[in-house]
């Protein structure tokens, strides 16, 4: 019942909206302003990595199936990761824990496979054959 009044109230302030006599703006005024930063990534150092960080961008086969992603890395080799996953029914979290390391091939966690790493800014890429995800550092408060 509250979906469908507030889809009711929606409908009518677009309705409503529509009715007041428009206004003539050149087009340039009418833009949205998008401000694009160029990001230049490189090959991430351990300084880079350590911290906590919140999925800013997910990509590719995997994004079918991750909503978020925070990770937690330690300066002492620990991390700590929770993915907001597609479930049967419903949005599932699903945790994980260990150690992280990063060497020549990239960020390895577990001693599994490395993972491509690259760091620009504040932010970080992890990039496999299955997709792309870009991490931006946070505060843990």
């Amino acid at each position: 019942m509250r979906v469908e009044r507030a889809a009711l109230a929606l409908s009518v302030g677009l309705c409503a909206s529509a009715c007041i006599a428009p206004s003539v703006v050149a087009s340039s005024g009418r833009a949205v302003a998008v401000e694009e930063v160029a990001l230049e990534w490189r090959a991430a150092s351990v300084a880079d990595v350590n911290g906590f960080f919140e999925s800013e961008h997910i990509d590719g086969d995997v994004a079918a199936s991750l909503l978020r992603v925070n990770y937690y890395f330690a300066a002492d080799g620990y991390y700590s990761g929770a993915a907001l996953t597609v479930g049967a029914a419903h949005p599932e979290y699903q945790t994980l824990s260990g150690t992280w390391k990063l060497d020549a091939n990239g960020l390895v966690l577990d001693e599994g496979e490395p993972v491509e790493c690259a760091a620009a800014g504040e932010r970080l890429r992890l990039a496999t054959p299955e997709g792309t995800l870009v991490l931006k550092r946070g505060a843990l408060e």
